[in-house]
């Protein structure tokens, strides 16, 4: 428990949220506290239990023998006694032990005389037996042929053993005597094994009576086998010790002369010993225990083996997997037992749960053969279907624990079995997804037909939706097997195959921009005006949207998935399907994007004459930032109605920094600011209140603040642009607690345009405001806040 209870403390120290969660972890581990005292105080009762019933055992067995010590002394006493009061004794005993002789004798010449006539009578009753239906007639005469078949056998046994005793004749005669009961043996145990066979049977017919003869004739023939297992020991302990006191007495040279050598040696209990036993009383019926007991188990496994062998040919070939419907018939067999048979028998022969065993063994290979055979995952989840099914009747019809409980399969055939399961959904997954991805790519890349819209005039591609059909239908097969670590399971293969899906669409999107970008660029610079030979396709506008919207559906789809799968397991193995579709939500985000980072670069790649102008001379009296505003307005109005509001608003935010940041990034060319009369400061106000005016027709008003907020770059922008040389540091301060990470080259590209600044005031400048934004304080500060980064980060010269 100490290695147990300090890997769960290091398991909780390595969670974040471990102190979140405090006291939800300390009532958790108070349960299981309480559970394992409740455990323990269960087991240890039931331990004291045993060993007071096992002490009173051991205290009453003490007094048994305490009681027959007395007795036996008693019977020592009475015995001198008798020796002492009868005058020749010796005499008197010899001459009662020739008469039993005599008696024993005359019984034997009867008994040899008739036993013909007992063979005869055995056989006309097998045979009159043999002749009807068991069932049908009960067998009345089950128990007389048992009776005299026993006679017949033990008085084959002694003869046997007196045989060995005497000449080689009379050895020659008994076994002429007895030549004919080994065939009526093994009819008597044919006729036998055939109500064994029926045991389940008789009691469907009512033959209850049948079956009390037939546990009777065992239960005799195992307590005989039983006594005589024991009267052998006895004989052979007592054989030995006269054995070893008579080689005590032998001479030392005896040995060295070879007086002991292995002639001399023989089995015990011996001939002579046994049929001095005999000879005594000691020994009246068998001399060999005959396993009844094991005969009756044996054949019921025979039974059983031979009936899973029908099952076989009955279902072979394509119908083999039929078989897992097919198989009540065992419940109703081993019910039968329960309810019954177990009532009808000894209770220590604990016959059900032998039937169960040898039920359990056959079950568990047929299946074993089925699972051996690759099945096919719908075969896959029938087979741990029945395996559940399997052990929910244990539990509801026959009583059994959670401990005593068992599966069909075997738990490391079960782990197997959901491997393959797992590998086969993820190699025909895998197949769906790849021939999905180039039917997607080449529609995408062609683009020779326009995009779907929707019921809302939004923009669809085909792919996600047969994409999610896939999905739900391989999720929905997993979740009707009823085993939580395979809805789990395919839920993460299927995800990881999303992810796949999802890093693709982004190489697409990339190339496509590019290949697009790249077409354009050399169209421009064509002098003839001849297109490349290496066309773009059109619509990729269209199909960008279309893709990015997709990732909205995506994304629902998958929460949908999430939520009706997750409600069906523990919390456990919902906390890991939600991570897994939070991986993907994860991924939707990224594709879409990407897609609106491809909708940008196409847009601004338009631009690039307006912006090389601006702060250059033909800036102060041109129309750039109008030319540019048109140029947005259109892209934004077109896309507006194509494509998901959150989408969009999502869009138009990346659209607006990229406005602003294009614009400040044209510090790089150095253009000296003109002042003069405010000149510059009018120009920039000018531009700005041209953008403003064009991103507010694109924005619900609640969200007008973020605008604000891009737009307040532009203000410090100024500010450095326009302000006095002494308030830098001020105004540096200021941004970066808006812009936490702001470059110090923005601010440098700044001061390089105002002719009012010279190399050692720039270099002064930027050192200080490094400083400023490297302190070790505010760096400490940073750290400790969950920060994202802020547009004017990608600021570049």
């Amino acid at each position: 428990m100490s290695t147990y209870a300090l890997q769960r403390v290091s398991e909780l120290l390595k969670d974040e949220s471990t102190l979140e969660r405090a006291r939800e972890i300390k009532s958790q581990l108070q349960k299981e506290k309480s559970t394992v005292e409740y455990q323990l105080n269960k087991q240890s009762k039931k331990s004291l239990n045993n060993v007071s019933d096992n002490l009173k055992k051991v205290q009453l067995a003490r007094k048994n023998v305490h009681d027959l010590r007395g007795k036996l002394g008693e019977i020592n006493r009475l015995s001198q006694e008798n020796k002492d009061a009868i005058e020749r004794y010796e005499i008197v005993d010899e001459a009662t032990t020739i008469h039993e002789l005599i008696k024993q004798t005359d019984s034997m010449y009867d008994k040899i005389v008739g036993f013909s006539d007992l063979l005869r009578q055995i056989n006309e009753l097998i045979d009159e037996e043999v002749s009807q239906d068991a069932l049908e007639s009960g067998v009345p005469n089950l128990l007389r042929i048992h009776h005299l078949l026993t006679m017949a056998l033990d008085f084959r046994d002694q003869s046997t053993i007196l045989a060995q005793t005497s000449t080689d004749d009379v050895q020659r005669t008994m076994q002429r005597v007895f030549q004919v009961l080994p065939e009526l043996v093994s009819r008597f145990d044919q006729l036998l094994v055939s109500l064994i066979y029926d045991i389940v049977e008789a009691v469907r017919t009512n033959n209850q009576s049948l079956l009390i003869r037939l546990f009777k004739i065992i239960d005799r023939e195992d307590r005989e086998d039983i006594k005589i297992i024991a009267t052998r020991k006895i004989i052979e302990t007592k054989e030995r010790e006269t054995e070893s006191r008579r080689i005590k007495k032998l001479p030392s040279s005896y040995g060295k002369l070879g007086g002991l050598d292995e002639s001399t040696k023989h089995e015990y209990p011996s001939p002579t010993a046994l049929t001095r036993e005999i000879k005594s009383g000691m020994i009246s019926s068998r001399l060999l225990p005959r396993g009844y007991k094991e005969f009756m188990f044996e054949a019921i496994k025979k039974s059983i083996v031979e009936m899973f062998v029908e099952v076989r040919k009955e279902y072979q070939g394509e119908k083999r997997f039929e078989v897992l419907q097919n198989l009540d018939w065992v419940f109703n067999e081993l019910m039968v037992v329960k309810e019954h048979v177990t009532t009808l028998c000894p209770p220590h022969w604990h016959i059900f749960k032998r039937y169960f065993d040898m039920y359990y063994a056959e079950l568990n290979a047929l299946v074993t053969e089925l699972v051996n055979a690759e099945p096919e995952t719908l075969i896959i989840l029938d087979i741990l279907d029945y395996d559940k099914t399997f052990q929910a009747t244990l539990k509801k019809d026959f009583g059994f624990d959670k401990d005593t409980v068992q599966s069909v399969i075997g738990e490391t055939e079960k782990e197997t079995l959901l491997r393959d399961y797992l590998q086969l959904i993820v190699n025909k997954s895998e197949e769906w997804f790849k021939n999905l991805g180039e039917a997607e790519t080449k529609v995408f890349v062609e683009r020779t037909t326009p995009p779907h819209n929707d019921s809302e005039g939004l923009l669809f591609l085909d792919g996600t939706k047969t994409c999610f059909q896939m999905f739900s239908q391989q999720v929905e097969v997993a979740a009707g097997s009823g085993q939580a670590k395979i809805l789990v399971g395919v839920v993460e293969k299927l995800c990881q195959l999303l992810g796949n899906r999802q890093k693709r669409w982004m190489a697409v999107v990339t190339a496509e921009v590019n290949k697009s970008l790249e077409y354009n660029h050399k169209l421009e610079k064509s002098e003839d005006g001849i297109p490349p030979a290496e066309e773009s396709a059109g619509g990729l506008v269209e199909y960008l949207v279309s893709l990015a919207n997709d990732q909205m559906r995506a994304a629902d789809y998958a929460v949908a998935i999430s939520q009706k799968y997750g409600a069906m397991v523990t919390k456990v193995h919902e906390k890991a399907i939600s991570n897994h579709i939070e991986y993907t939500l994860d991924g939707f985000a990224e594709v879409a994007k990407c897609g609106s980072t491809g909708l940008i670069r196409l847009i601004f790649d338009d631009l690039q004459k307006p912006y090389s102008q601006i702060l250059g001379k033909h800036w102060y009296t041109g129309t750039q930032a109008q030319q540019i505003a048109d140029t947005i307005y259109e892209y934004l109005s077109d896309i507006r109605s194509q494509m998901n509001p959150f989408v969009y608003s999502t869009l138009v935010e990346s659209v607006v920094e990229e406005t602003i940041l294009k614009f400040v990034e044209c510090l790089k060319y150095e253009h000296s600011f003109k002042n003069k009369n405010n000149k510059f400061l009018e120009c920039m106000k000018r531009d700005f209140e041209v953008f403003y005016k064009l991103f507010v027709q694109f924005t619900p008003e609640e969200e007008k603040e973020i605008i604000d907020d891009k737009f307040k770059l532009m203000e410090f922008f100024m500010d450095f642009a326009c302000g006095p040389l002494d308030g830098f540091v001020e105004v540096w301060t200021q941004i970066l607690e808006v812009y936490w990470d702001c470059p110090v080259s923005f601010l440098s590209a700044i001061l390089r345009c105002r002719k009012d600044v010279d190399s050692s005031t720039l270099k002064h400048t930027t050192a200080s405001a490094q400083r400023i934004a490297s302190s070790p304080q505010r760096t400490n500060q940073l750290r400790s806040q969950d920060l994202q980064a802020t547009f004017i980060s990608r600021f570049a010269q």
